[in-house]
């Protein structure tokens, strides 16, 4: 099997971290912003020198700005994400193009020994995804002029999916809990999976909890919340908000009955293994379906005429990511001027028929109409057709008129 190497870069408000993983290796490294050094994180900044123009990043960047060298740059992600021009000085940039210098900058990190020009796959993990997160993204990483055009962007909490079903299994024999306390708010992330379906079906559900204060006042009573009740076999405390030893009365509960991890390479490294999934599928991404808050959790299709018998044609499959579910084809009409999309919920919840209506198509007979259908998904909860009228040769000619539609999942 040929080897890839995947580079997985958790971008995140403050810091951001880098890890790479050549698959022939058994787990992904981090990228060290010093050599020698389990130092990982780096400020997610940039600073610039007035008198030369030169930019630096992470570290260096809020180094040179606290001396009075040069003009610092932070919440870069935030400012692409808003669109307007940046003030830096007398001069303005694109935020968007600053963010990727950022990005490119900081891949450095990475050493000779893993050449940006040898990458096979590149994912940006942020905390939260949605349609303008996932374009200023994909901008930025069509600035960077990166040689591969394997480019994935994943959730924090889709990452931490990945990351879970790699580790050892009596790690998910119950629920997995992340918390992820930065600044002055936690995250809660808690993962589930139903053993009882094939393949397995993993669930994720989130809580917020703002205005955190570090105290074991405070921390417990959120615990108990999250775990009482329940099966949590593995916990994960992340973030810099869980620094020193305030702790201590959480710790002693969580660690009763259950194991505990503390570090901030999860993001990163299941960024990793979700790439991995991509490029070389395996049998431990075939045993699940990931039905997170990003996810599709339904199948949609139509039920179609097949050499004279009637089928289904699947046009999105639950578990695909909701900003990379889409699909086109064509097909002709059976009868009049309508067909119905089926969506199948994996949860439970009933099978929905979407019936579509392309008013004013002009009247034919069965059969005598062929359409391109393009469907993809907007959000994890609308999807969008559009229909384009092709017709029947030269006995009915196209209008290449087109009806647009969106639906609920």
């Amino acid at each position: 099997m040929k080897h890839k190497l995947i580079v997985g870069y958790d971008l995140g408000d403050s810091t951001s971290q880098i890890r790479f993983w050549n698959t022939k290796e058994k787990e992904p490294e981090t990228a060290s912003t010093v050599t020698g050094e389990e130092q990982y994180n780096f400020p997610t900044a940039l600073c610039r020198r007035p008198e030369t123009g030169q930019w630096v990043y992470g570290k260096e960047a809020v180094r040179l700005a606290e001396e009075g060298s040069g003009i610092l740059v932070e919440g870069l992600l935030l400012l692409a994400r808003e669109g307007a021009e940046v003030a830096v000085g007398e001069d303005t940039f694109d935020p968007v193009a600053l963010l990727a210098l950022f990005m490119k900058r900081s891949l450095s990190l990475l050493g000779a020994s893993v050449p940006l020009s040898g990458i096979d796959a590149l994912v940006i993990t942020v905390e939260k995804l949605d349609q303008r997160v996932i374009e200023v993204l994909t901008q930025a990483a069509a600035v960077m002029q990166l040689k591969t055009e394997q480019i994935y962007v994943q959730s924090h909490v889709e990452c931490f999916y990945h990351y879970m079903i790699h580790q050892p299994q009596e790690l998910l024999k119950g629920q997995a809990l992340v918390c992820d306390y930065e600044r002055d708010k936690l995250r809660v992330y808690r993962l589930e999976c139903n053993r009882r379906t094939n393949p397995v079906v993993a669930f994720a559900e989130e809580k917020i909890y703002p205005q955190m204060r570090s105290e074991d006042g405070a921390l417990l009573p959120i615990l108990e919340e999250n775990c009482e009740g329940r099966m949590v076999s593995a916990v994960y405390l992340l973030g810099r908000g869980f620094e020193g030893d305030w702790y201590q009365d959480s710790l002693r509960y969580l660690c009763r009955n259950r194991r505990v991890f503390r570090g901030n390479n999860l993001y990163s490294k299941g960024a990793c293994y979700g790439a991995g999934e991509k490029l070389l599928p395996d049998d431990i991404g075939a045993q699940y379906v990931f039905l997170g808050g990003d996810q599709l959790k339904a199948n949609i299709g139509m039920k179609a005429l097949r050499r004279g018998q009637d089928s289904y044609y699947a046009l999105l499959d639950a578990g695909t990511s909701w900003y990379e579910a889409k699909k086109t084809c064509e097909f002709y009409l059976e009868t009049g001027n309508s067909f119905s999309i089926t969506v199948t919920p994996l949860n439970g919840r009933e099978i929905k028929e979407i019936e579509v209506i392309l008013s004013d198509l002009p009247k034919r007979d069965d059969r005598a109409t062929r359409v391109c259908l393009s469907i993809s998904m907007q959000s994890e909860n609308e999807a969008a057709l559009t229909v384009e009228d092709l017709g029947f040769g030269e006995i009915y000619p196209a209008t290449h008129k087109v009806w647009q539609e969106t639906f609920t999942v």
